[in-house]
């Protein structure tokens, strides 16, 4: 059975960016490494995922927006300290799709519409780094818009569909005894998103984007980040 390793995401703006990695091809193990079985990854390895999120919009129209999600990711880790999201599904090996979601808060969504949620702006780009002493997951831009979510409900005015984004998403990693465990960051510490309804303008740090996703190992060996 594949072992289930945990780690967690909270998409929220960072100042810090590690550099490139330089030198990665060296034998010597860094402190920023993706491994499988205790050995570097020389190249991408693909993966499945859990995930976790939460999405808030302080000022979407007719009150705050909070809704709560489950997804499937397919990524991949390696080589080093890299890695790519590339989709993000409703269920395990689905294509990318809009994800049925829960309310925690609804602002002018209809009580008898279900939120879809879609992953915007894919591939991500994301990569390990050393913040201090911290071992530190973050997730970018791969060169189109800046990562993020949109979700989609009914109002009485019809289907309006709010899109949050961030630059860069980032929080603590620690290896366990079970696996990779991620520290989340607090939401109340959280460097808020950029979120838009429809065509309208960007409403800049109106809500926060965060979660945790559970990374499967792959058949090759056991996943850890060092």
């Amino acid at each position: 059975m594949l072992r289930m390793q945990i780690i967690g995401l909270a998409l929220v703006s960072a100042l810090v960016m590690s550099a490139a990695v330089a030198g990665s091809a060296s034998a010597t193990v860094l402190p920023h490494e993706w491994l499988i079985n205790g050995k570097l990854i020389p190249s991408p390895v693909k993966i499945h995922s859990l995930g976790l999120v939460l999405l808030t919009d302080e000022t979407f129209p007719g009150g705050a927006l909070v809704v709560h999600c489950k997804t499937f990711g397919t990524r991949t880790v390696g080589p080093h300290a890299l890695g790519l999201v590339e989709k993000i599904t409703a269920e395990l090996l689905g294509t990318n799709d809009k994800i049925t979601c829960s309310f925690d808060k609804r602002g002018a969504c209809e009580a008898s519409s279900a939120p879809l949620f879609l992953a915007v702006n894919l591939p991500w780009h994301t990569e390990l780094y050393l913040l201090g002493s911290e071992v530190r997951y973050m997730i970018m831009p791969d060169g189109g818009g800046n990562p993020g979510w949109a979700v989609t409900c009914k109002t009485i005015l019809g289907a309006v569909t709010d899109t949050c984004t961030v630059l860069l998403g980032s929080t603590e990693v620690k290896n366990v005894t079970s696996g990779v465990l991620a520290l989340f960051d607090s939401l109340s510490n959280a460097n808020p998103a950029d979120c838009k309804v429809g065509a309208e303008a960007v409403r800049p740090k109106v809500g926060l984007v965060a979660g945790g996703i559970t990374f499967e190992s792959p058949p090759s060996g056991e996943l850890k980040a060092l």
